[in-house]
C-alpha cells in the first residue's frame, strides 16, 4: 500500500492579518478578491491560511513529509505569528492505493457486490472504476486491479481497510 495524499489542518490560535502577511511574507499569495485564505508556497507545497487562524495542508505524500511542512510553516510564519500558540496538523483524510492480485471484471464484481446489499456504483460511462462505500471508507476500483482507499485518518485504519477489501476480493 502507498499512501498518496495527506490533508491535515489545525489552528494557529490566532487571528492572522492575511493583508499585512502578504505585505511582508515573500512565500504568501493573497488575493481577498479572489478567496478568503491566502496560500503559503514553498517547496513544492501550498499550505491554505485562514484569518481566523485556522490552516489546512493538501498533498503531504506521508507523515514526515507533513511533519517537515508544519516545521517549515512554523519556521516562515515565526518573525509574525507566536508559534508557540500552533497546534500540530490533524490527519482529515488520507487517499492510499493498492493493488489485487488480477485484473478485475468490474460489471461482475459490482454484480456481485449489490447481491451482497453492499453500495456499489459502476457507471462506466461517467467514470471508470467502481465505487464501493463502507461505513468507514470509500474504495475506488479499477479494472487493473488497482483500488484507492479513501477517508482513512491513520496508516493503521488504512491497513485494516485494505485487507478488507483484498478479502473481499478473494471472497467473490
Amino acid at each position: 500500500m502507498k499512501i498518496e495524499n495527506i490533508v491535515s489542518s489545525g489552528s494557529f490560535n490566532q487571528s492572522i492579518d492575511l493583508l499585512k502577511l502578504s505585505t511582508y511574507c515573500p512565500y504568501l499569495e493573497y488575493g481577498k478578491n479572489r478567496y478568503p485564505g491566502a496560500y503559503l508556497k514553498f517547496d513544492g507545497h501550498s499550505v491554505t491560511i485562514y484569518r481566523t487562524g485556522k490552516y489546512i495542508m493538501p498533498g503531504m505524500r506521508s507523515f514526515p513529509d507533513m511533519t517537515q511542512t508544519f516545521e517549515r510553516v512554523k519556521e516562515i510564519l515565526s518573525p509574525f505569528t507566536n508559534v508557540d500558540l500552533f497546534t500540530v496538523p490533524e490527519v482529515r483524510n488520507m487517499v492510499c492505493s493498492s493493488q489485487t492480485r488480477h485484473e478485475l471484471n468490474l460489471n461482475n464484481v459490482y454484480l456481485e457486490l449489490i447481491s451482497r446489499e453492499l453500495d456499489a456504483v459502476y457507471e462506466p460511462e461517467a467514470f471508470p472504476g467502481l465505487i464501493l462505500k463502507t461505513q468507514d471508507y470509500t474504495y475506488n476500483v479499477f479494472s487493473s486491479g488497482k483500488f484507492l482507499i479513501l477517508g482513512c485518518t491513520s496508516e493503521m485504519q488504512a491497513t485494516v481497510a485494505e485487507q478488507y477489501f483484498l478479502n473481499l476480493i478473494d471472497t467473490l
